[in-house]
């Protein structure tokens, strides 16, 4: 607590400064004075700031002209005789001929993007092959004792009579030549020239390399290296589908084998060719393609190699793959005039275009290429048949079960022998019990099989009818398994709810993802599965009691669950096929037996029973068979003893 003393002690200090404030405040004219002392410093200090920073200003325009002179010098021994080719305006040539719009660029003298007039992606825009500078390439010279790179050159464009400021447009059966041309410095008749040639009616853009006196200047001897690089961009509605259809194609010959081999279809890959030649590398895509052809000599050798990078952006998401290149190009150094001549293709896999060019090209299709039957099938029989019913112009989906229907007419004599053999096994189903009875014992196995064999015979079945004619269709089924999927006719035709044949069809998304499954269902996929397991139901009531393999009757059921999951984000194209197919077997199946008169079968068996068999070289076999177990056994006996 405060005494009182102190109390007021307190009140008179705060009395005193109190009254020395009011006493020592300033008066009017004096705060005046102040303020304007105040404002004067402060507006020196603002114009000291502004001269400062207008020196900083013009500092830094002083060191950037700096920097941008050094760093425009032109060293020379780098870019040889085409230093003044090494400064210049980008520019873009803009030509178009019936299939494709094409813009070139100045920098480098190459093509900076392709547009193909005729597609559309699945979001209706246009197909770009390449943009955003997704497409370089180039020649890497040796010039002395650096690399120069003619990606960094400024070439002059030139294109005779015409204006190349405008767009230009080629038709039908006319051509353009355009030549961008970098001149050596100090010689007027030395230059390295790139000619394209564009055509009114053909995806192909000719190209042609021609080195004009630049012997000593280019010190490359007996090649030229030439670099492609490119970014592919999603065309399509399911982006992981159409980057594991993505790769690099190539051709090679060795000695005079000529194949087509590709790089993996998924993830990162390489491959180098050193020892053999190289007609043509396409860099493809799941319906497109952006391929280099040697015409004048082949390509040397080539370095190839796939990249998916990690593109987590907004802007990125439309890229799919990195696909890079490095080709040996012949070259004679001893000719003054020396020219190379290829062409690029930018264009659709569609197998009667590709097929045209004869070089082998269209194997970027997969139509089953590594079994003859199934590529036999498709060439001879599926594609004809199915551009023969496109005439017509009906929907995709009418074009699809007009085909089925014609595949099932072919086939039904092939499972009318099936399904019949199937159907008599079960009416003598009894009597091939009676034979099991008789001989229970796994040493009476062989006894056991020439019973049933004859029974067979006597029957009027031929065991075989049931096997060989599924075997014989098995390749039309996984030919249409390739088909479907490669087809690019399909692309983006609709067909009930589906609003694309080529890829999956979805009645719903789900918000979350089923391992081996997906994000979707599908309903052609569903139906196709469900259609599967009445038919293996079926099938098992048909074959009941002739099985006797533990575990068959489940694995049968597993597999339509397994295909539902392979083929969920399948073409729907393709599953809409099986499911049709399948409706269609039913049919087969229900006419196929009201043919079958199972009293006719047992009186043919009664008749045959008492009739000597003749011995088929089959029971012959293995009667030979069993008399050769029976001695060794005897055999055996006798050295046991």
């Amino acid at each position: 607590m405060l005494d009182k003393k102190t109390l007021i002690g307190l009140v008179l200090i705060f009395a005193v400064f109190i009254g020395y404030g009011i006493l020592s405040a300033p008066s009017e004219e004096e705060r005046v004075a102040q303020k304007r002392k105040q404002d004067s410093i402060a507006a020196i200090a603002q114009a000291a700031a502004k001269e400062s920073k207008e020196v900083e200003k013009v500092k830094t325009i002083a060191n950037d002209s700096i920097q941008d002179s050094l760093s425009n010098a032109i060293d020379p021994l780098q870019y040889g005789g085409f230093a003044s080719c090494a400064q210049g305006q980008k520019r873009t040539i803009k030509v178009s001929n019936d299939f494709l719009d094409i813009n070139f660029s100045t920098l480098g003298g190459i093509v900076e993007q392709v547009v193909l007039k005729e597609y559309k992606t699945y979001h209706k825009k246009p197909v770009v092959l390449f943009t955003n500078n997704g497409n370089s390439y180039g020649l890497n010279l040796s010039v002395g004792q650096n690399i120069l790179r003619t990606e960094d050159l400024y070439f002059e464009p030139i294109a005779a009579n015409k204006d190349i400021t405008k767009p230009i447009k080629v038709t039908g059966n006319d051509s353009l030549v355009i030549i961008f041309r970098a001149k050596v410095d100090s010689l007027p008749n030395s230059s390295l020239e790139f000619r394209y040639i564009i055509r009114g009616n053909d995806y192909r853009v000719g190209y042609d390399i021609a080195f004009n006196n630049l012997k000593g200047i280019i010190t490359d001897q007996s090649f030229v290296e030439f670099a492609w690089s490119a970014e592919l961009n999603k065309q399509e509605k399911d982006k992981e589908v159409e980057r594991k259809n993505s790769s690099i194609y190539y051709m090679f010959q060795k000695e005079d084998k000529k194949e087509v081999d590709y790089l993996k279809e998924n993830g990162t890959d390489d491959k180098k060719s050193e020892d053999f030649e190289i007609k043509w590398i396409s860099l493809k895509q799941q319906f497109f393609s952006a391929a280099i052809i040697a015409k004048t000599e082949q390509f040397k050798s080539a370095q190839m190699q796939t990249i998916t990078e990690n593109k987590p952006s907004v802007k990125d998401s439309s890229y799919l793959r990195t696909m890079k290149s490095t080709i040996s190009l012949p070259f004679d150094a001893d000719k003054q005039n020396y020219v190379y001549s290829m062409d690029f293709f930018y264009g659709p896999n569609k197998y009667n275009v590709v097929s045209d060019y004869d070089i082998d090209m269209e194997k970027i299709i997969p139509l089953g290429w590594g079994f003859f039957l199934l590529q036999w099938v498709n060439r001879f029989a599926i594609i004809p048949v199915f551009d023969f019913l496109s005439q017509f112009g009906w929907n995709m989906g009418i074009i699809i079960l007009v085909l089925t229907i014609l595949v099932k007419i072919v086939l039904f004599p092939l499972a009318y022998k099936s399904f019949s053999s199937s159907a008599k096994m079960k009416v003598i189903q009894p009597e091939i019990q009676k034979i099991s009875e008789k001989y229970p014992k796994q040493d009476q196995a062989l006894e056991k099989q020439k019973a049933v064999m004859g029974l067979y015979k006597r029957a009027g079945i031929n065991p075989m009818a049931g096997c060989l004619p599924m075997i014989l269709q098995f390749p039309i089924l996984v030919a249409m398994f390739r088909f479907f999927p490669a087809s690019i006719e399909l692309r983006q035709r609709s067909f009930l709810w589906a609003d694309d044949l080529s890829s999956y069809d979805s009645i719903l998304s789900l918000p979350f993802t089923i391992p081996f499954y997906g994000s979707h269902v599908s309903l052609f996929c569903l139906l196709m599965t469900v259609a599967q397991v009445f038919y293996t139901k079926m099938t098992m009531q048909q074959q009941q009691g002739t099985n006797s393999m533990p575990g068959m009757k489940t694995m049968m059921y597993i597999m339509p669950i397994m295909m539902l999951f392979m083929l969920n984000s399948f073409s729907a194209a393709l599953n809409y096929y099986y499911f049709v197919s399948m409706c269609f077997t039913f049919i087969q199946v229900w006419m196929i037996k009201k043919t079958i008169n199972e009293q006719k079968v047992l009186d043919t068996l009664k008749a045959n029973s008492n009739k000597p068999m003749k011995k088929s070289k089959w029971q012959e076999r293995i009667e030979a068979l069993e008399k050769q177990n029976k001695t060794l056994v005897e055999q055996r006996q006798k050295n046991k003893k």
